[in-house]
């Protein structure tokens, strides 16, 4: 979770890259900041710079002086900030990698949208992003690459090689499916694209966002069998973009199409902007009072505390007294959505035995939980344009809980063994099954 006013962290398990210069990590931070580009020419009111920031600058001029090979400054300051990724939640971006970060934080992404996961030499997608070239040509996250065009020849997919294929070219065919006895073939482009965030279902239709230059909620295919005809469900996959704009959309949808129960998915999703939660918490408080009610508290190191509140109180628009609401999530449900959940159970939405978790191994420990991530970030900007994500405080629920390196966790029939990907008919299935 990030503030408003700053980029979100994009997943519960962010990647992490190597540190060359890890004996640095204690430098001043400001003061790295501040030596950004002087490699050359710092003299200028040095006598007021902090001794370590004199000793840093002095480490720098002797390896660029001495060092026996050709030192490039761009690679030597990406190490130096990469030392100051704290924790795993922490993250340095070059100027490239920051402007990216800025334009597919308003949606605006490019590229296939897909994401890999490797399962010995097997790659899966973990997500294709709505809207996306490759979502729009039929990939569905949990499906299997087998094989793959590469100058007309059809090549086995390999987990050593398929990335850099991946990142080379500009348009890729490729067979996929959940099963090596049932595949299809898509060809898809790399191209600039708006990222939607929320799909709508019900037991007769299914709606997702399309749409070029502005996205529009579009009937996509038939409903969802598992669903009775009172029921509705919403997957959220990230609380970024235009996710909150969307969410409201679905339960309008929902609303004109006369379901007064939900089933909210959260699998997956790793979380987002503190403002993206509010904005969807403000449908979801059930028992809240007021207009503006907490969602979420934040405590820093200095005791500080801030206080995010919904920009509104409409619950009873979409729901009924007796509406039920129903929330999927698992080991990668982290962030924000743990957040929303928390807010969810304290203003009585949804009770414990609303939530249905799947069982996953963290860390050694067998257990239906989410990933406990509730600490928020904020991103500093140099003035060249890198930037740098830093965990700055926790995250509590409007009733004082922290769940941070804990998560929600769920026991008997509300912990469900399923696969990573199942769809959420099994899933649904799966978790009626053990009512």
């Amino acid at each position: 979770m990030s503030e408003p006013s700053e980029l979100p962290a994009e997943s519960g398990t962010p990647k992490k890259r190597g540190n060359a210069l890890k004996y640095v990590g204690a430098v001043l931070f400001a003061a790295v900041f501040l030596l950004a580009g002087l490699l050359a020419g710092w003299l200028l009111g040095v006598s007021s710079v902090d001794e370590r920031a004199r000793n840093l600058v002095w480490l720098l001029e002797r390896v660029e002086d001495n060092y026996y090979r050709e030192v490039d400054d761009e690679t030597l300051y990406d190490n130096l900030f990469h030392a100051l990724e704290l924790d795993k939640f922490c993250t340095y971006y070059n100027v490239d990698e920051y402007e990216t970060l800025v334009d597919e934080s308003r949606g605006q992404n490019s590229g296939f949208g897909v994401s890999l996961i490797y399962e010995g030499d097997a790659v899966r997608l973990y997500r294709t992003v709505y809207n996306s070239p490759a979502e729009r040509a039929g990939l569905e996250a949990g499906m299997y690459l087998y094989r793959y065009s590469d100058g007309g020849v059809m090549k086995d997919v390999s987990s050593a090689t398929f990335y850099d294929y991946l990142s080379s070219v500009r348009e890729v065919t490729v067979e996929a499916g959940y099963s090596a006895d049932e595949t299809k073939t898509y060809t898809f482009s790399r191209a600039a694209y708006l990222a939607a965030y929320c799909e709508y279902r019900d037991s007769e239709k299914t709606f997702r966002f399309r749409g070029e230059e502005r996205t529009a909620l579009t009937e996509t295919g038939e409903g969802m069998s598992a669903l009775d005809g009172n029921t509705a469900y919403i997957r959220l996959a990230q609380f970024d973009g235009n996710a909150a704009t969307e969410f409201t959309a679905c339960l309008e949808k929902m609303k004109e199409r006369g379901r007064t129960d939900l089933i909210l998915d959260l699998r997956c999703n790793g979380g987002g902007y503190l403002t993206t939660l509010c904005d969807i918490a403000s449908h979801l408080l059930k028992n809240a009072e007021g207009n503006t009610p907490l969602v979420a508290t934040s405590k820093y190191r200095s005791g500080r505390k801030d206080s995010y509140i919904a920009p509104r109180n409409d619950y009873s628009d979409y729901f009924t007294e007796s509406s039920r609401i129903r929330v999927l999530a698992d080991e990668n449900t982290a962030s924000a959505s743990e957040a929303l959940m928390g807010a969810m159970l304290d203003y009585g939405t949804v009770g414990e035995e609303d939530i249905f978790l799947r069982v996953s191994v963290t860390d050694g420990e067998r257990a239906a939980r989410t990933y406990g991530k509730g600490v928020m970030q904020s991103t500093f900007v140099a003035p060249d344009g890198r930037a740098i994500r830093l965990t700055v405080a926790e995250i509590f629920w409007p009733n004082g809980n922290s769940i941070h390196g804990v998560g929600l966790r769920a026991e008997g029939n509300n912990a469900v063994e399923a696969d990573l990907f199942a769809s959420a008919s099994e899933f649904l299935r799966l978790t009626e099954a053990n009512s």
